[in-house]
């Protein structure tokens, strides 16, 4: 009951993949040979580039594709950022009130004087919430 359960492992003929690497007849290989690259030699202007093959990297861990240590504490800064713009929009919103009050218009009036009267009865005074009390208000939105 404790043990693990079994598991299957399959050996590949070439666990490396040092058959692809080693193989001369690849048809981009050709193609680069024949417009002067060998092996040995970078690729660009200055054949500087990687010399090695591209491969892959075995991860231990459950971080995402590209996660690396020195950007673990990225989204940490991200965080913190967003947090600044919130505080400042708040601050915003909060000058904003001081200096006047708005004039809250009923969706129902507002329906009634329009030409197109798109706001049908049912639909406007489902969706009007001035003429609500503050107790009703204060349910809707989850605040006390």
């Amino acid at each position: 009951m404790l043990a693990e359960p079994r598991r299957k492992q399959k050996y590949s003929i070439n666990p490396r993949g040092t058959h692809w690497s080693n193989d001369d007849s690849k048809f981009g290989q050709k193609l680069m040979e024949k417009y002067g690259w060998s092996k040995g030699k970078g690729l660009g202007a200055n054949e500087d580039g990687r010399v090695e093959n591209v491969g892959i990297k075995m991860k231990s861990d459950n971080k995402g594709v590209g996660c690396s240590k020195k950007f673990a504490d990225k989204w940490i800064e991200h965080q913190d950022d967003f947090n600044d713009l919130l505080q400042s929009l708040n601050q915003d919103q909060n000058n904003s009130d001081d200096g006047q009050d708005q004039k809250v218009v009923s969706l129902e009036k507002k329906s009634e004087t329009s030409r197109k009267r798109v706001h049908y009865m049912k639909f406007t005074k489902g969706k009007d919430l001035s003429s609500r009390s503050k107790q009703d208000l204060e349910c809707i939105f989850g605040t006390k």
